[in-house]
């Protein structure tokens, strides 16, 4: 076992260390930049015999010890000038709507459920039913109400009221409607593309959510049949994609004071287009380089110490020098990790999402020569700077229904506006032109997109050309 995870966490040039080595590497790997940086501070406070690296600031020249310069105030190293500017600047952009525009036109998520399904549902009757149910959705996104009750409210049959639920729950955001915690991060799931951890979060929140709320990890690993490593990509991946309460993922959507996850991501990687190709930075990696105090040695060399304190000292030392390689190794896993992601999705950053080619962890892990838990530790939960400066998820790398999606913005806005493809006929297209996918796989994706129901389309077009 011990070999195996030294494997997994060596890169060619190291070799295999103790298991304590080993845990410290473990424990490090899966840390974003911003919970590294915090690690690093707390280290350096607690152990005397370490130091930050001093390097000088590329701005002006400043002697810097953290990540930004004491004296202009620049983030220094890694990609992080670049990261700040573009936030500053978006921040104050004239696109973005004022306070005024939001005072003017509060986003309200009962107005939008009714026009979605007003939009959505032909059915008068479960129209009629779907929009009582709107009445009973509390402030969290949440059904408040007894389909049974509702039923005999309405006078309806059973069967009725849960079509008109389901109706509901198909409109957005995700997860609207839902009657409980297990049923709203389900529906959630239902919308998010298939991946290996989406899988298991979906078994694992559909049979396990208490155990998982827990933290009893293993025992649900071992229900599952799957690794525990599985188990705790599946967590993270329902952290980073779901969210408890529908209603706040609409505020957010719609105008709220708060913004995405994604808009406040510190990048861990930053990705920069230069004449030669693509350059990887991993972001703060400056900041992390310490070392053991050059006047440690002569302590131990002309330092009158007692027994007691020379073993204090060399076990500071020790504990130090494990802390350095942790983080020697983690930024060298992670640079190779974006170094071959570049490299293999050459053509993606080039041309954009409909050049992504499939890719797995295993076939990365087995391109790098480690364990796929080691690559899922080193990328799960961090984020990369794109060259435009988006910030996005690792995930899109590896994302195969991104070129699907992309085509299907294709198709739409190329169609007829007053005779609008289909989700049938979006399929029946992408199966000509090799995309192995169903209707309803189309529907997900067209969904995930926001693009509307080609029914919506055409009603739209007609009354633009009404209005003409």
């Amino acid at each position: 076992m011990v070999g195996a995870e030294v494997r997994a966490v060596c890169v060619p040039s190291v070799e295999a260390r103790t298991l304590q080595t080993i845990l410290a590497v473990n424990t490090i790997l899966p840390l974003t930049v911003m919970e590294l940086l915090a690690r690093v501070e707390q280290e350096l406070e607690e152990n005397p015999v370490l130091e930050r690296v001093r390097m000088a600031c590329p701005h002006c020249g400043h002697p810097v010890e953290g990540v930004a310069c004491s004296r202009c105030g620049e983030f220094a190293f890694g990609g992080w000038r670049a990261w700040a500017s573009r936030r500053y600047a978006a921040e104050r952009s004239e696109e973005r709507p004022s306070a005024l525009d939001r005072a003017a036109a509060p986003a309200n998520l009962l107005d939008s459920l009714e026009a979605q399904l007003r939009v959505n549902v032909s059915d008068p009757a479960v129209l009629r039913v779907a929009l009582h149910l709107v009445g009973y959705v509390d402030g969290r996104g949440y059904l408040d109400a007894d389909l049974a009750y509702v039923a005999a409210e309405l006078r309806v049959p059973l069967d009725l009221v849960e079509r008109a639920l389901q109706a509901l729950q198909a409109c957005e955001p995700a997860g609207v409607g839902a009657r409980d915690v297990r049923e709203c991060l389900l529906l959630q799931l239902e919308r998010i593309p298939d991946c290996p951890p989406r899988r298991v979060a979906q078994a694992a929140v559909a049979g396990h959510l208490e155990a998982l709320g827990r933290g009893q990890y293993g025992a649900v690993a071992a229900s599952l049949g799957v690794r525990v490593e599985d188990v705790h990509a599946a967590v993270r991946y329902i952290r980073r994609h779901l969210v408890a309460h529908p209603a706040e993922a609409f505020y957010l959507e719609h105008g709220g004071d708060r913004v995405r996850p994604e808009e406040l991501a510190v990048p861990d990687v930053a990705i920069h287009r230069t004449e030669d190709g693509y350059r990887v930075e991993l972001v703060g990696a400056a900041a992390t380089q310490l070392r053991v105090h050059p006047l440690v040695r002569q302590v131990f060399l002309h330092g009158h110490l007692t027994a007691e304190e020379r073993e204090r000292l060399r076990a500071q030392v020790r504990r130090g020098r494990l802390f350095i390689e942790a983080l020697r190794r983690r930024n060298a896993m992670l640079q190779r990790c974006a170094e071959y992601l570049v490299r293999y999705q050459r053509e993606f950053l080039d041309y954009g999402p409909a050049h992504l080619k499939p890719l797995t962890l295993s076939r990365l892990a087995e391109a790098l020569g480690v364990w796929e838990s080691t690559v899922s530790r080193a990328l799960s939960g961090k984020f990369v700077q794109m060259p435009d400066g988006r910030v996005v998820p690792f995930e899109v790398f590896f994302d195969s229904s991104l070129p699907v999606r992309e085509r299907i913005r294709q198709l739409v806005a190329g169609e007829d506006p007053l005779a609008p493809l289909t989700d049938e006929d979006l399929a029946a297209r992408l199966r000509a032109e090799g995309f192995a996918v169903a209707r309803r796989t189309v529907t997900k994706y067209r969904e995930m997109a926001r693009i509307p129901s080609a029914r919506a389309r055409r009603r739209a077009a007609a009354f633009s050309e009404a209005a003409v």
